[in-house]
């Protein structure tokens, strides 16, 4: 980004803030007001299933992720996935109305929006491919290796419903590959 207009409009607009574990982004059936950008912690999304029960649907934990559900950018819709931190964790937030904005003036706000939904799309495209073609310990093991640090900082509960398991059945695998590895 190299025109000084847009980087001292952003800045300008963004704020920096604090939210502690167990508070929300974003709650099912609210509305965002900002983007949020993750500096520190990690926030799990889920939605709720039939019955009630919440689902992960993803993580975010790197320096910079946009933690929101996309849908939101576009239109006032209430959201249908709540954004819950599992740590500590701090946010650069730029209110969604100064993005819409910025994306009529300058192209390269445009093409950073395209950029940030192609990769959620695929992440979440590569996921519904993992629950769908690959057993439960090929889950896990995937988890292991494009997660690594979640695996001792989110719980095991998070983590099952994440890759499509029952807590009890990851429990199983990782004792089974524990002992595996003893071998």
């Amino acid at each position: 980004m190299k025109d000084e207009g847009l980087i001292q409009r952003i800045s300008s607009a963004t704020e920096h803030r604090y939210l502690k574990k167990g508070e929300f982004v974003v709650r099912i059936g609210e509305t965002l007001s900002d983007v949020y950008f993750l500096e520190t912690g990690i926030a799990r999304g889920y939605l709720l299933d039939a019955g009630g029960k919440d689902v992960t649907d993803c993580f975010s934990f790197q320096c910079g992720n946009a933690v929101m559900p996309f849908c939101q950018m576009e239109t006032d819709i209430p959201s249908s996935m709540a954004i819950e931190m599992l740590e500590d964790g701090s946010f650069f937030c730029v209110p969604i109305s100064e993005v819409m904005e910025l994306q009529k003036s300058y192209h390269e706000v445009t093409l950073f929006y395209n950029r940030l939904l192609i990769k959620a799309l695929n992440e979440h495209w590569r996921l519904k491919q993992i629950l769908n073609q690959y057993t439960a310990i090929q889950r896990y093991q995937w988890f292991l290796q494009e997660y690594p640090d979640l695996i001792n900082r989110v719980s095991n509960k998070h983590i099952a419903s994440f890759i499509g398991m029952t807590p009890v059945t990851l429990s199983r695998l990782r004792r089974t590959l524990r002992e595996d590895r003893k071998k």
